[in-house]
């Protein structure tokens, strides 16, 4: 509805530009000052001038009673008017009058970027859903297909693709539609070739690398994101040159589409000084581990991440890849990560114990007993978390003597809760501490009884 109104007052001010004002109701707006000030002078000079009365069709003065409000000369009256008809008065009233045109031309302005913005919005989305409608599902079966690397005509039956020139919105929209299928399908064969022969019939590749070359440098971004969703194959020639650009966002999304298709040597352009100067957020993170999640996908091997870590000068960084540890090293790189179970930065110390939970590595299980007295109440509750995703059977009785020997009610409560998610034998222990429990610790039962506290509880 705000958006209608919009369009309603927008129509409403050009008509009212456009309507002439008629000469009675402009000399009944005017001021009596002004036309004793501007006025009278006027007069005067037409009763002095012969040749006056015969420019009878002639544009007079603002102030006049001939001059016609249409077409331009509406702009060129309200420049005389405000010129002349507030000549007499303070410096305050002229720039009051002004700010008010301005606000006026302001709004006029905005009427007309939001009108445009609604159209094109709905536009995109109108195309999309068609789009969607017709080659979405279409598209999906061409890429879960059996036939490795079908050829280019049996996809454009497949799909039924009528060959069109597309324009640059257009293909916009297209973009998101492939999106969208590479959530349904993985990036290796058949899928990989199949969804990159689709997008190369429908010219998204000629599309992409135009943007990557012309584009601005937030376009240019969002285009080597599009492209790594997608798994599109682009020349290495289009990104050689963005690896080493001087705007961060686009130098760290070249080095992210790099270590996504380097054979070679994939964290060989991934910043180091710049990391350790700058923020590293969980979006960067995020972006990351996806690009890692389609290195192994894609069937391929990742570098130890040990070497790299020593190089960081970012602690979060060092964090986040000893965590990345967890989930992409070998049994010998986890454990390397036991040092850092007495490191002195504490943020090190529980993206550690955290690794050990996520990868469940057995081995890391009794290490992280050694140094649970060392810890802060924060991380003794990460190591409890931990020792419970590893599930070997054996840490039960250090349950429940961190239970009764804790000082904090957080960590106790987290105590009981890998008690009572520790099999039938966690069940009896966790009922016999229940019957000995007083009554003001019975409220840390009901927390880990509870559905809303403890989303595993049954």
């Amino acid at each position: 509805m705000k958006r209608k109104g919009c369009v309603v007052a927008l129509l409403l001010t050009a008509c009212t530009l456009a309507v002439p004002i008629s000469s009675d109701a402009q000399a009944s707006g005017q001021d009596t000052a002004v036309h004793d000030t501007t006025g009278t002078a006027a007069d005067q000079a037409d009763a002095d001038d012969p040749d006056s009365s015969d420019s009878s069709d002639a544009e007079a003065s603002p102030l006049g009673s001939t001059y016609e409000l249409w077409g331009w000369n509406v702009p060129i009256y309200y420049y005389y008017l405000y010129r002349h008809l507030f000549a007499g008065y303070p410096w305050v009233v002229r720039v009051a009058y002004g700010v008010v045109l301005l606000c006026c031309f302001s709004f006029f302005i905005l009427v007309l970027t939001m009108s445009w913005d609604i159209y094109t919005r709905r536009r995109n989305r109108k195309k999309y859903d068609q789009l969607r409608k017709q080659y979405l599902q279409k598209l999906i079966d061409v890429c879960l297909a059996r036939v490795e690397n079908l050829p280019t005509e049996e996809i454009k039956r497949r799909i039924d693709y009528k060959e069109k020139k597309w324009k640059k919105w257009e293909l916009r929209q297209w973009a998101y539609v492939f999106i969208e299928v590479s959530t349904h399908t993985n990036t290796l064969n058949p899928n990989l070739t199949n969804i990159q022969r689709a997008m190369h019939l429908v010219g998204m590749n000629e599309y992409m690398e135009k943007r990557l070359v012309q584009g601005r440098h937030a376009q240019r971004v969002r285009v080597i994101q599009a492209v790594r969703l997608t798994n599109m194959e682009l020349p290495n020639s289009t990104m050689a040159h963005l690896v080493n650009h001087k705007d961060l966002r686009l130098r760290r999304a070249a080095r992210l589409y790099y270590i996504g298709t380097s054979q070679a040597d994939p964290l060989h352009f991934f910043e180091v000084n710049d990391k350790g100067k700058m923020r590293m957020t969980t979006w960067d993170q995020m972006e990351l581990h996806e690009v890692f999640f389609k290195v192994n996908d894609a069937g391929k091997s990742l570098p130890s991440f040990i070497p790299f870590m020593q190089r960081l000068e970012n602690p979060v960084m060092v964090a986040f890849f000893i965590q990345e540890t967890a989930y992409w090293g070998t049994d010998a790189d986890m454990e390397h990560l036991f040092q850092f179970f007495s490191s002195p930065n504490f943020a090190y110390r529980e993206a550690a114990f955290r690794s050990m939970g996520i990868r469940r590595f057995r081995k890391g299980e009794e290490g992280m007993k050694k140094v649970y007295h060392k810890q802060t109440e924060p991380l003794r509750r990460c190591i409890l978390h931990s020792l419970l995703d590893i599930q070997s059977g054996k840490s039960l009785p250090f349950f429940t003597d961190s239970y009764e020997t804790a000082t904090s009610d957080y960590t106790r409560r987290a105590a009981l809760r890998c008690i009572w998610m520790s099999g039938t034998k966690g069940r009896l222990t966790y009922q016999r501490l229940k019957a000995k429990a007083g009554a003001d610790e019975q409220i840390l039962f009901q927390h880990v009884e509870s559905p809303i506290i403890n989303n595993d509880a049954p």
